[in-house]
């Protein structure tokens, strides 16, 4: 298989991976909101975020095993993959018995001090912490198997696992909560389903690698090179979560876990964008830790055409949710949610925008084995972060929290793709500033004229739509004539002949 046509399939296995639970979230999150309630919702919604930060928390030993990994298998080295792949497994299952243990000591503090959770509640969000707690060994050990995996570039496993693993999220919650409000049972079923996760992942690399089947031992010489990519990786897997989940935190600590679902609702639909550049960039990634070893130049090339991908498919969607996020949110979780969370919708979906394209050279970085700057930049940026986001919430609510959102993804991102012109700084092929700035303000001019559809015309749909259409053409052609290449049109074209000759 080809290198272009195995991206492709492995990216369209990504995105099933990806798409699938969202259509599963679409379906679950409104009856589970009127089920459960705001505020027992806003404590699933903090669950969730736990088991997010968890499953990021492995000092980066899940990248690093990854990349180690794709390097042994460009150089057809075995048994070294072999003792990789368990010693590993051997540290991720430690860090997640000393994770487990911890969150478990300090979850008293967080359900009775931290958050701001109804003395009625405060029991069953107490077991719910408990079994989160039990359960983070298996959700960081799970991120080493799937790693190896995709180093070997079987994203058809990963996702034949992860879809189902997903959905359960939102489908365990639903059935339990038809027939009983308890939030203890509703977060063990989540909790169990990890478990079974991890060891279906464990028999796909037992049963797909045979290499496997030897070096048993623990080799602490592989534990510095995991442990040095990983201690930056750490960085950004510590960073990163504390981003997200500093929202609802300043959210929860000022007002209630109730605003924490006007905010969250948005949250988890419009972030699920992040789709398009997990599922190529997740697929680029082992291909740029291989090439990194011989063939360095090639990573910028992909990088530029991963950035205009991506680029075309995302800012069609996020002009659509900045004009018609009201009547998307009316007629997905009705009038209350449209009334509060419609200006919370437009400000993460320009900021998801931004932090999609930022991940390419934050994949790129990491690929050539630079985690140190990615890590760097996200630090720099935290402090100021967490300052503007606790202001802007304090003085602005649940808008605050989205606007402070969007800055910090502009800022990260101007910040890696300056990084990234220093790491590849003899490419030619690299876009001059100039051209950066002259796709931005197109970019930028028509996200603003979706935004002025909306607030001129704000309750005329059927004016907006018309409108909206000919901003949108005249965009698609831009993209069309601007950022694809000659032969990229060709193939295009080809492709949709072919479609169009295909006859039921």
């Amino acid at each position: 298989m080809s290198l272009s046509r195995s991206v492709v399939r492995n990216t369209w296995w990504n995105f099933l991976g990806w798409t699938l639970p969202i259509l599963v979230a679409l379906f679950a999150i409104p009856p589970l909101i009127r089920g459960l309630g705001a505020e027992r919702f806003g404590i699933l919604a903090v669950a969730w975020a736990v088991m997010g930060y968890f499953a990021l928390f492995d000092l980066g030993l899940g990248k690093a095993t990854t990349k180690f990994a794709s390097e042994y298998a460009e150089r057809r080295d075995p048994a070294g993959l072999s003792s990789l792949v368990w010693n590993s497994l051997y540290l991720h299952l430690l860090l997640g018995l000393v994770g487990g243990a911890i969150f478990a000591v300090i979850a008293p503090w967080l359900n009775h001090r931290v958050f701001n959770i109804p003395w009625s509640l405060q029991s069953e969000s107490l077991g719910s912490l408990y079994w989160l707690a039990a359960t983070i060994p298996a959700i960081v050990a799970t991120s080493c198997l799937r790693g190896v995996l995709e180093a070997m570039h079987r994203f058809d496993l990963v996702n034949l696992v992860k879809i189902p693993a997903s959905s359960i999220n939102y489908l365990a919650p639903l059935a339990v909560s038809y027939f009983r409000d308890d939030l203890v049972s509703v977060v063990a079923v989540i909790s169990i389903t990890r478990v079974l996760v991890l060891l279906a992942y464990l028999w796909l690399c037992l049963t797909n690698l045979a290499e496997l089947g030897s070096e048993f031992r623990v080799n602490l010489g592989l534990f510095w090179p995991l442990v040095s990519f990983g201690g930056w990786v750490t960085v950004s897997s510590l960073v990163a979560p504390m981003i997200i989940f500093a929202d609802r935190f300043f959210i929860a600590s000022i007002f209630s876990v109730e605003a924490i679902t006007y905010y969250v609702t948005p949250y988890e639909i419009v972030t699920k964008l992040w789709i398009f550049s997990a599922s190529l960039l997740g697929a680029l990634f082992p291909l740029f830790s291989a090439l990194s070893l011989s063939r360095a130049s090639e990573i910028e090339a992909l990088s530029k055409r991963a950035f205009h991908y991506l680029l075309m498919i995302v800012t069609p969607i996020v002009g659509i949710l900045i004009t018609f996020g009201r009547e998307l949110l009316l007629l997905w979780v009705g009038p209350e949610f449209a009334v509060r969370s419609e200006t919370v919708t437009k400000w993460l979906a320009v900021g998801v925008l931004i932090n999609v394209l930022a991940q390419v050279p934050f994949t790129a970085l990491q690929g050539v084995g630079r985690p140190d700057i990615v890590a760097r930049v996200q630090l720099l940026q935290l402090p100021f972060y967490l300052i503007v986001a606790w202001y802007l919430v304090s003085t602005r609510g649940i808008v605050g929290a989205a606007m402070a959102w969007a800055l910090r993804a502009a800022v990260d991102a101007g910040l890696l793709q300056l990084a990234a012109r220093k790491v590849f700084p003899t490419n030619r092929s690299q876009p001059r500033v100039h051209d950066w700035l002259r796709k931005g303000g197109i970019v930028v001019l028509f996200l603003a004229t979706s935004w002025a559809i909306d607030g001129i015309w704000r309750f005329s749909a059927m004016v907006k739509l018309p409108l909206f259409g000919v901003i949108l053409g005249i965009f698609l052609v831009w993209e069309w004539r601007m950022l694809l290449s000659i032969q990229e049109r060709d193939k295009l074209r080809k492709s949709v002949e072919r479609i169009a000759c295909v006859r039921p």
